[in-house]
């Protein structure tokens, strides 16, 4: 059966093959939207399609329609394709206009965020403080504190074809006009029902789930109620999860790039793109500041290799699904290194 690669992403490669899409998973990385990171984690790409795989059949299991079809190969998993409908860049403001036709079988242009708990230097609390009323939107009473846990968890949504991703208030998402009010309802409730399984799945694990971001499709039905599809991917990611006190996530390798030059220039750099009305503020990283990221230490690989060993091997022990990787791969194997490095 003869594919056809479409697109390539920092993490995972399309293919379409007949009416299918093929998600292959690779072993590359990416933080703070930077794209390739100049080293692969051994074993990344089959970890992430057997949680993928865990997590859609799982959440299948509880009645949360997804794209996902199946898994086919240790690192790759099909689903069914949807169209994507990128906004255009005019005027120094993207153009939405596209959505005014209210398609189906879409991708909704929306990544939708949800926080149990506020982790250390998140940026709603940094956000709510500049905004105050932000926080009557989210239907708080007060700023959290650092240690505030939400149930039901809070919701909120960022651009996901932008340049760099924006958070947006009910406003702005009202302004570009993709969403009824009632699939915007709909949204917001079906994440919160995805948050509550993964917390049941996990919770017994010893893992805790403190925030994630989701991504959907509209499927059948008419506007204003278009079917709503979870789509794209799950897993440590797209979640933020800690394990014994332990980040076990893709903010174990954030906090070991936080404090290098290039995440202090790249931030510079995304100032001075937004004073510029630039989108390309990589290039101003790399070419103007100087930076760009170093690769990790032979230590660090082969910790963040065994940190997604370890949680493929978890969950799908926990969902019934063949183990990924060897038995003796475990939660508390990584911890316990993790502890001593």
């Amino acid at each position: 059966m003869t594919q056809e690669l479409i697109y390539q992403g920092s993490v995972k490669d399309l293919y379409q093959r007949d009416n299918e899409l093929v998600f292959a998973y690779s072993d590359r990385y990416s933080v703070y939207d930077w794209g390739p990171m100049p080293d692969a984690i051994p074993h990344k790409g089959a970890a992430l399609a057997s949680l993928a795989a865990s997590f859609f059949e799982y959440l299948r299991a509880q009645g949360i329609a997804s794209h996902y079809l199946r898994q086919a190969g240790a690192n790759r998993i099909v689903v069914q394709p949807v169209q994507v409908l990128r906004p255009k860049w005019q005027a120094g403001r993207y153009d939405y206009s596209a959505y005014a036709a209210r398609p189906r079988h879409t991708l909704v242009p929306l990544e939708v965020i949800f926080r149990r708990r506020l982790a250390l230097g998140n940026s709603l609390q940094r956000r709510l403080a500049a905004d105050p009323a932000y926080a009557q939107e989210l239907g708080l009473p007060a700023l959290p504190a650092d240690d505030a846990l939400f149930d039901p968890p809070l919701v909120e949504y960022s651009t996901k074809l932008e340049r760099s991703d924006r958070y947006l208030g009910r406003s702005e998402l009202a302004a570009l006009d993709i969403l009824s009010d009632a699939e915007l309802m709909r949204l917001q409730q079906q994440t919160r029902e995805v948050a509550a399984s993964l917390r049941q799945l996990l919770e017994p694990l010893g893992v805790e789930l403190w925030d994630g971001k989701l991504e959907y499709a509209w499927g059948g039905g008419s506007w204003p109620k278009r079917e709503l599809l979870l789509v794209d991917s799950i897993g440590p990611d797209e979640l933020r999860l800690t394990y014994e006190g332990l980040p076990l996530s893709k903010e174990f390798l954030r906090q070991i790039h936080a404090g290098t030059p290039w995440a202090r220039a790249m931030r510079q750099a995304r100032q001075l793109a937004a004073e510029r009305q630039l989108l390309d503020w990589k290039r101003i990283c790399i070419d103007e500041l100087g930076q760009q990221p170093q690769p990790l230490s032979s230590e660090q690989l082969q910790l963040a290799s065994l940190l997604y060993q370890a949680l493929a091997n978890a969950v799908a022990r926990a969902v019934g699904r063949p183990l990924p990787f060897d038995a003796a791969i475990d939660l508390p194997l990584w911890h316990a290194r993790a502890r001593k490095a």
